[in-house]
């Protein structure tokens, strides 16, 4: 009697070792390099930046637009896309990344609105990221 419970004791050990291996393999991951920082860009100009204040609450922002001066309408049908990043003043990131929309091309200048989320003190943030990528 005492030989199979040596027995049955060896077989759950051996039992939980295969197990523990099986949740041990690893996976391979391919290389890659990911961050995220800010610099200067030629080649895009920006001719104006407006703070549109609430209507009545004047320490919210409800958007932020920008007039570049390319002609965007066809980079935007291929896929053209703007994000705004507010920052605080060392650069630290104040909620997530913005959904801009890029307007139509208009004289001399391509308008981009971007809103942003109800609430938004203009007292929260010290500094503006705008990125625009395809």
């Amino acid at each position: 009697m005492r030989l199979s419970r040596v027995l049955l004791a060896g077989a759950a050990v051996a039992a939980a070792a295969v197990a523990t291996s099986a949740f041990t393999a690893g996976n391979d991951v391919q290389d890659s390099v990911a961050g995220y920082g800010d610099a200067a860009v030629t080649g895009a100009k920006t001719t104006n930046i407006d703070y549109v204040l609430h209507a009545t609450d004047k320490s919210e922002v409800t958007s932020i637009d920008f007039d570049v001066q390319e002609n965007f309408d066809v980079a935007v049908t291929e896929g053209l896309t703007a994000w705004l990043q507010l920052q605080e003043a060392d650069g630290d990131p104040v909620g997530g990344p913005v959904s801009c929309n890029i307007l139509a091309f208009a004289t001399d200048h391509t308008p981009i609105n971007c809103p942003l989320p109800p609430g938004t003190k203009i007292a929260s943030f010290d500094r503006i990221g705008l990125t625009v990528s395809e």
